[in-house]
């Protein structure tokens, strides 16, 4: 339900129901409204078509007109009619309508020599209505008194039109297909012209002065820097030539953005410590890479974006090997770099106990503990590091390797000059940990552990601290979001306060909620200090982003903006495989598979539901609670209010977007 979207006519839209509220008789329809016993019912206009129903209760611009919603058929969760009798204040509304007077009815229903309208009993309006009840995916409900058979029998059966399974005939999927698809053939053609036209200028001028070279060379930098023809473009022209929305995360401008104090500048050198270093400049660190996969392709790791941002010693036959090691193949990516202390953000999905790579895998773990950042470790490996055998913890006389600081020829004394020596050893251990938030509860992760899941345990990640934080899986959420539905929908504002914070408090919600800002505010604090994280749930695609979000939007004031929010839930959520369509409902049995690793159940919700059922929840509405409760406590650090979180909320179940960010 959105007062959002716009009441025109949208492009496609096809009227399948259209009742006027100034009917005096025949079919009608009437808003029930609040939901109590003593509802009142005010006369509306129905006007269902083939992306949403419109109801209208009043004239535009009066008091009722605020009581007006538009309701896009994918946020439909349930629709009933149901035969109901017609109490005599019922059948006087449907009689004299809405804001219609006694008279208007006369001169129309009455024979010429009454003086009085007729009683209510031998009118022509019948004596049974039908109600239309609509549950939506988000809380709302809605009950719409609807008069006359025809209409009644006409809206029960659009249901089954409207059902997922019919909803890809829509003219917005043929809209979409023929737009877009036009607009990449178009930007694949320019490039390529782009590139042959300056293929020919460079063999033409092969034999020019230098200064005519680097003329040459501007010019053609300036065109696609430009984005004249559909080339590379800065930020704004990139916004300017496709629409907003879809161009609001740029995985380059971001990194960039997080790594250096003064983004877009040529990359220092590692060996110009003036330029380099933490609180500076990080950038000769870390990578994009698309880990050999072709061009927009998703490989090996379907549910990752097509580049990741990895340490630069990493190499992508080590992160290969690692995907072996990790639930549907989601190996350890980085989200965010702390500038200020050098502390990395990292996500995953629960490492598989049995698999053979978990010594690559630790490998690639111990890159992210913050260690210090050094010349040797700015290029990749060239060779991958001899195997050293495993001894015991309490034997050890000195810290495990790390791959920020292995070779280092710096003494301790240099790195830690404020220290002793006894500090310095405690130092050191301390940083090289890496703190592994693992949103589950224990019971939960010890359970995948029986299924060949887990968590980092063991030799391979002995350099590894894990704690678990306890925030229940899908199924626990959707049965608080029921509660919470059923809670509000018998909310009519009449209720003593105390009852309904109490029976509020029993639908376990703001439990979810609480437990997910102490696991996001624990990230931050770790990462403020310069102790480096790796974030994981099960899959590490509804908890884990939650999380990582939360704690980004805590440290980061970019993601505070409105343009910054929207950046963040297109990295976190989007590119990393959230599942929008199967989490909110929209996902057509069967259209979508994807692989699942040999000898361990993907999720721990798999082993209460079958893998072929879908398994909707609303976690992303959840994250929109725990975001309000951050805006609500800190509204001056913000630039944004509460309306943008409950607008996002309702439309990323409309679908009437190509993108419910634009």
């Amino acid at each position: 339900m959105s007062k959002g979207t716009s009441p025109d006519h949208l492009v496609g839209e096809t009227s399948f129901i259209d009742i006027c509220p100034t009917a005096i008789e025949g079919e009608a329809a009437a808003l029930l409204y609040p939901i109590d016993d003593d509802r009142q019912m005010l006369r509306c206009a129905l006007s269902i078509s083939n992306y949403r129903v419109l109801i209208s209760p009043g004239k535009k611009g009066s008091a009722e007109d605020e009581l007006g919603f538009s309701l896009p058929l994918l946020s439909i969760a349930s629709w009933n009619v149901q035969r109901r009798a017609l109490k005599a204040t019922t059948r006087a509304v449907f009689q004299w309508g809405r804001e219609q007077t006694v008279a208007d009815h006369d001169t129309v229903t009455r024979a010429m020599d009454e003086t009085t309208p007729p009683p209510l009993a031998q009118s022509n309006f019948p004596s049974a209505g039908y109600t239309l009840k609509i549950s939506s995916k988000h809380l709302w409900e809605v009950e719409v008194l609807l008069q006359g058979e025809r209409v009644a029998n006409t809206v029960r059966d659009l249901w089954r039109y409207f059902h997922t399974t019919q909803l890809k005939g829509m003219p917005a999927f043929l809209l979409y297909r023929e737009r877009y698809a036009a607009l990449c053939e178009d930007a694949v053609c320019d490039n390529d012209d782009i590139h042959e036209e300056n293929h020919r200028e460079d063999k033409k001028n092969n034999n020019s002065s230098n200064d005519d070279d680097n003329n040459n060379r501007d010019k053609n930098n300036d065109e696609l820097t430009n984005g004249d023809d559909g080339g590379r473009c800065g930020f704004e022209n990139h916004i300017d030539m496709v629409e907003f929305g879809w161009n609001l995360f740029d995985a380059d401008r971001e990194l960039e953005r997080q790594l250096s104090l003064y983004p877009g500048t040529a990359v220092p050198s590692v060996s110009d410590v003036s330029r380099v270093g933490i609180k500076r400049d990080l950038r000769p660190w870390f990578r994009l890479t698309s880990v050999k996969q072709s061009k927009n392709s998703y490989g090996k790791s379907p549910t990752y974006p097509f580049r990741v941002v990895v340490p630069n010693a990493a190499s992508d036959e080590l992160l290969e090997d690692v995907m072996a090691a990790r639930s549907r193949a989601r190996f350890p990516a980085i989200s965010f770099v702390h500038l200020g202390s050098g502390a990395v953000l990292a996500r995953s999905s629960q490492p598989l106990a049995r698999s053979p790579a978990l010594r690559q895998d630790g490998e690639l773990c111990r890159m992210f503990a913050n260690s210090g950042y050094h010349a040797h470790n700015a290029e990749p490996r060239s060779e991958p590091p001899a195997v050293v055998p495993i001894v015991p913890i309490s034997t050890r006389q000195a810290p495990p390797p790390s791959l920020f600081d292995t070779g280092s020829e710096e003494p301790p004394a240099q790195r830690f000059p404020a220290a002793t020596h006894q500090d310095t050893t405690s130092t050191t251990r301390s940083q090289r940990t890496l703190y592994v938030v693992d949103c589950r509860p224990s019971n939960a992760a010890h359970a995948n552990l029986a299924m060949g899941g887990g968590y980092e345990s063991g030799a391979t990640h002995d350099f590894c601290e894990v704690k678990f934080h306890g925030i229940e899986n899908i199924h626990s959420v959707s049965k608080s979001f029921s509660k919470l539905k059923a809670l509000i929908h018998r909310f009519n504002g009449k209720q003593p306060k105390e009852n309904f914070l109490s029976q509020l408090h029993e639908t376990g919600w703001l439990y979810h909620i609480q437990r997910l800002l102490i696991c996001s505010n624990k990230i931050a604090d770790s990462l403020d200090l310069g102790d480096s994280c790796l974030v994981h749930c099960t899959d590490g695609w509804d908890r884990t982003p939650q999380c990582t979000a939360t704690a980004m939007l805590l440290l980061d004031p970019f993601y505070r903006t409105i343009v910054g929010f929207s950046v963040l839930v297109e990295k976190e959520f989007c590119s990393f495989g959230h599942k929008f369509a199967e989490r909110c409902g929209h996902q057509v049995q069967g259209e979508t598979s994807y692989t699942s690793d040999a000898g361990v159940s993907g999720s721990d919700t798999e082993a209460q539901q079958s893998n072929t059922k879908l398994q909707p929840s609303p976690i992303f509405l959840q994250w929109m609670d725990v975001v309000f409760q951050l805006v609500r406590q800190f509204p001056r650090h913000f630039e944004f209010t509460t309306r943008l979180l409950e607008y996002l909320s309702e439309e990323v179940y409309a679908c009437l977007h190509g993108t419910f960010l634009c």
